[in-house]
């Protein structure tokens, strides 16, 4: 091995203190911010009620501050009515409260839309976080259920889980979490259902200046579920949300800082902020067991697909979970874009899906960059994927829509590089093969629903926003 030498610079004795963490000195400051501050955007009404149908606006108010997305959050207080039970969200958050999101700029330019946007929160989430995070943010966001599994649900002897469906330890006391009778406080970050708010990079104060957040609200019995374990019928429930607003992590850079952004706006026609964002179609299966799921939106950069099946015939009721998906029961499957299949082999289940699936579970934690990684593993466990909720039957009173059967195909062509998705369109279609492990029982058909993750990138200046696909 070669000798260090005196004027070699990774030998300095300026970098082997620093290594050893003998540096001793006042960091510089090189923060180019003046002022931070939490920003307060309230709603055009300080009422909802869900009898009316209503659409809950909110107007962001950042001014010429720019504003770091994942401390963003909506906040309300929601109060619900019913004639017996109790009125929560167990297994899912307060998401469930709002049917659709539509996010516009002050312009009335789309920024992102997502038309079913509560099961989306509740199934495509849970492959983004860990099990703690159901006992943090999650809580804080309505979320009745832990991520403990019940200990008294395994067989003393043999450790064997004896519950179906699962049951979980949950966040706290039911009547903290019960909003029938009295005001429930829940805080929802937006990056969890807009893109916008889930990227490092500070969103420009000309693209969130005026923005129009609109949710519609959910039907009462589709939203709530009975958290008391009474497993109590009603569909007469209404709820209220009052006092809604987004509250903004704004900063007001420096002057000089400012200018210099100014004018990279201005010479490049704006400034280019890109985030992903999601789009949902449907897909009807009916009563068959084979379905080719065709996407054809036109993007120049799709990440991921996200898609699961449940039974039309699940009746909206607060003892039932109407966000989720039924049980998994996929025998073969397959991806396409063009000429490129994912994975170049389907993927094939003989038997019981339970007992074969493990590679469906495989490439959905691939999917989600999970497989590269032994710690931060997401709350979405091989258990939940396969073994989470109920068959379809017949009998519509006793489907459930309680699994977490969500599949996921990634189209990252690297990686580690970012948004390095493939292009589809109505000539380069994006096809999932699917094949169940029998037709649905009749009276129950199937029904799909699928979401795309993809690239946008908006050009932000002083006057609008022009937004690329």
């Amino acid at each position: 091995m070669e000798p260090f030498k005196r004027d070699d610079k990774k030998a300095s004795m300026k970098n082997i203190l620093a290594i050893n963490k003998l540096r001793y000195a006042l960091p510089s400051k090189l923060s180019v911010v003046s002022r931070r501050q939490n920003k307060v955007s309230y709603a055009d009404s300080n009422e909802y009620k869900s009898s009316a149908g209503n659409e809950m606006v909110i107007r962001m108010t950042a001014s010429t501050d720019y504003v770091y997305g994942p401390n963003s959050y909506l906040v309300f207080d929601v109060q619900g009515t019913a004639s017996d039970g109790t009125l929560g969200f167990d297994s899912h958050d307060a998401t469930a409260l709002f049917s659709r999101v539509l996010f516009e700029d002050r312009s009335g330019v789309e920024l992102e839309r997502n038309d079913k946007l509560n099961s989306y929160c509740a199934q495509v989430l849970p492959w983004h976080f860990e099990d703690k995070y159901k006992e943090t943010v999650q809580a804080m966001a309505g979320q009745f259920e832990g991520s403990t599994r019940m200990l008294a649900d395994y067989d003393a002897k043999t450790g064997i889980p004896t519950d179906s469906p699962q049951t979980w330890q949950k966040n706290g006391q039911v009547a903290d979490y019960d909003v029938k009778g009295s005001v429930t406080t829940v805080c929802i970050p937006l990056r969890h259902f807009l893109g916008i708010f889930d990227r490092e990079t500070l969103i420009p104060s000309m693209l969130l200046s005026g923005a129009l957040l609109r949710l519609q609200l959910e039907t009462p019995s589709v939203a709530f579920q009975d958290i008391g374990g009474t497993a109590t019928v009603f569909t007469d429930s209404t709820y209220t949300i009052k006092n809604p607003r987004v509250v903004l992590d704004s900063m007001a850079l420096m002057p000089v800082v400012q200018k210099n952004l100014l004018e990279q706006s201005q010479a490049s026609g704006g400034l280019d902020f890109s985030y992903e964002t999601c789009y949902y179609q449907s897909g009807n299966p009916g009563e068959f067991s084979a379905f080719n799921l065709q996407i054809n939106k036109a993007v120049s950069r799709v990440q991921k697909l996200y898609w699961s099946s449940h039974c039309q015939a699940t009746p909206s009721q607060t003892n039932k979970d109407n966000l989720g998906t039924s049980l998994a029961d996929v025998k073969t499957l397959d991806y396409r874009v063009g000429d490129l299949y994912l994975p170049s082999r389907a993927i094939s289940c003989t038997g019981t899906t339970q007992k074969t699936g493990a590679e469906l579970y495989e490439n959905s934690l691939q999917s989600v960059n999970r497989m590269r990684q032994f710690h931060n593993q997401p709350s979405i466990t091989k258990d939940v994927f396969l073994r989470s909720g109920i068959a379809l039957t017949g009998t519509v009173a006793n489907n459930d829509d309680s699994g977490r059967c969500v599949h996921v195909q990634s189209f990252e062509m690297s990686s580690c590089g970012e948004y390095s998705g493939v292009a589809i369109n109505n000539s380069r279609t994006l096809e999932a093969r699917i094949t169940f492990q029998a037709a649905a029982p009749a009276g129950a058909p199937r029904t799909i629903d699928a979401w795309i993750k993809y690239v946008k990138l908006a050009k932000c200046s002083a006057l609008r926003a022009i937004v690329k696909e």
